[in-house]
């Protein structure tokens, strides 16, 4: 753990709550209900607790000065603070556990090296990359139920960046995921338009569209692509015309396509890859569209579907959506506070939040402790 980690632990310390008010905060939150719950962050800082149904923000999760909240996962999220050093934090019990920081990347033909405490240049045998900012830098989360176990996934997200780095709970460093084939063969698996973390399984759809599958659980160091033999494209008709990315069914592993458009909003469409395709490497249109999503409902924020229930307020074929901000499109994050019903066709957005000077805002489910 670098010094500046331990800076920034001491600073959260002087921030936590209480037991007691710890205690207060979780008779707030329904102890039966995992109904998705928003988390927002304003721009003056900080970070709220808003509950969609009752309209109103529940409590202040605490103040978070000079920090970019990356991902979330359940009720921890992972926070790159004001020195670019990274670290995941429970926002109710405040547990925080540090992360590597992050020049410390284990690789045979690279170095990265801080040059001030936002820039960063990355030496690829000689070849130097000196336009890495922590500005740019995005990441997923996942936590277990328990808490004991995460993964973390991070990138500098730039045009025709060829790797991303990713660790999990033991690590000492990070390990790179190479995102660029020399052999040019491989050239349509090159780069990354989207990626999705669910467990420890990484999926990432490439800039050709293709969808490759990581396995990152195992010893330090460890990934695997378990892609199989062909990786399958998912393209639509419209795939480039509006805005898309990629979302897995946590009951089934099986990938979506969802699009939206990126003018007013006020539709999304979903896809499942089409059995007929012969040939995905040399079609136009590999996916078929859908008007279901079989009784799960959508967190397209995290990437993944969930088992609906309308008693704990989780309603089925809704997508629920905060933003579009996917790597590598180098766009503002176009705040869209919204739940979107696939089987009628109808939109609801939270029009009071527009008047709230909002950074960020996530949807979330929280963990079950």
């Amino acid at each position: 753990i670098t010094a500046q980690s331990q800076a920034t632990n001491a600073r959260i310390s002087l921030t936590m709550n209480s037991p007691d008010q710890h205690r207060s905060l979780k008779l707030t939150i329904p102890q039966s209900s995992r109904s998705p719950g928003l988390m927002l962050f304003p721009r003056d800082g900080g970070c709220v607790l808003y509950d969609p149904i009752e309209g109103n923000i529940q409590t202040n999760l605490g103040d978070f000065p000079g920090c970019r909240f990356l991902a979330n996962s359940g009720n921890w999220l992972l926070v790159l603070d004001s020195g670019s050093n990274l670290y995941i934090i429970d926002v109710f019990s405040k547990e925080t556990i540090p992360l590597p920081s992050l020049e410390s990347i284990e690789s045979a033909d690279c170095i990265v090296k801080r040059v001030g405490d936002r820039e960063f240049i990355r030496d690829e045998s000689g070849a130097i990359y000196g336009d890495l900012s922590a500005d740019v830098v995005r990441g997923l989360l996942w936590v277990s139920e328990s808490g004991k176990e995460y993964v973390v996934v991070w990138l500098f997200d730039l045009p025709g960046h060829s790797y991303m780095s990713f660790c999990k709970n033991g690590d000492s460093h990070y390990t790179d995921i190479p995102l660029v084939f020399d052999d040019y063969a491989f050239h349509k698996y090159d780069g990354l338009s989207d990626m999705v973390l669910c467990g420890t399984r990484l999926y990432v759809s490439t800039s050709r569209r293709f969808v490759r599958v990581f396995d990152l659980s195992g010893p330090q160091g460890f990934f695997k692509d378990i892609t199989g033999q062909i990786p399958f494209p998912m393209l639509s008709h419209h795939d480039y015309a509006y805005d898309s990315s990629i979302a897995v069914t946590t009951s089934s592993g099986e990938v979506l396509l969802v699009e939206s458009d990126p003018s007013s909003r006020t539709w999304f469409r979903l896809y499942k890859k089409d059995p007929d395709v012969e040939d995905p490497d040399h079609a136009c249109h590999t996916v078929t569209e859908v008007h279901s999503l079989g009784g799960e409902a959508l967190l397209l924020d995290l990437g993944f579907a969930v088992p609906a229930n309308k008693a704990l307020g989780i309603e089925p074929d809704s997508i629920y959506f905060t933003r579009h901000f996917r790597p590598c499109h180098c766009s503002p994050r176009d705040l869209d506070i919204c739940v979107y019903n696939l089987a009628t066709k109808t939109l609801h957005r939270y029009h009071n939040l527009n008047k709230m000077d909002l950074m960020d805002a996530r949807w979330f489910l929280p963990s079950g402790n």
